[in-house]
């Protein structure tokens, strides 16, 4: 019983570990607008007061581990360095090891064509 347990380590041990390599970042364009509360100084009532406008959704950047922000517009993508065209590949360790280009998955239902 030893022997065969043995074996199948040594088997095992035998088979090459392969290295996952996975993109460090992933960014998709929000479909739709969301709330955003702006403040307003009011000189004549001499009080701040608020309300609530529609802005664009903006950009989801999605990171490896299951991080993810979300940026307004293009300058703030810009401003964390997220606005590359080819997104680098990383290991385990966070070696860059390829380059890939950044792909946008769409969220509209429509562009889903059925055939029969």
């Amino acid at each position: 019983m030893a022997r065969k347990a043995t074996a199948a380590r040594q088997i095992y041990a035998a088979v090459p570990q392969t290295q996952a390599i996975r993109p460090s970042f992933t960014v998709e364009k929000l479909p739709g607008t969301v709330p955003h509360r702006i403040h307003i100084f009011d000189k004549e009532a001499n009080k701040i007061k608020s309300k609530v406008v529609q802005e664009p959704a903006g950009y989801l950047v999605k990171f490896y581990k299951g991080h993810s922000i979300r940026c307004r517009d293009e300058a703030h993508l810009k401003l964390i360095g997220a606005d590359l065209q080819l997104i680098p590949m990383i290991d385990d360790e966070g070696d860059v090891k390829a380059m890939m280009p950044n792909i946008e998955l769409p969220h509209d239902d429509d562009d889903i064509v059925e055939t029969e």
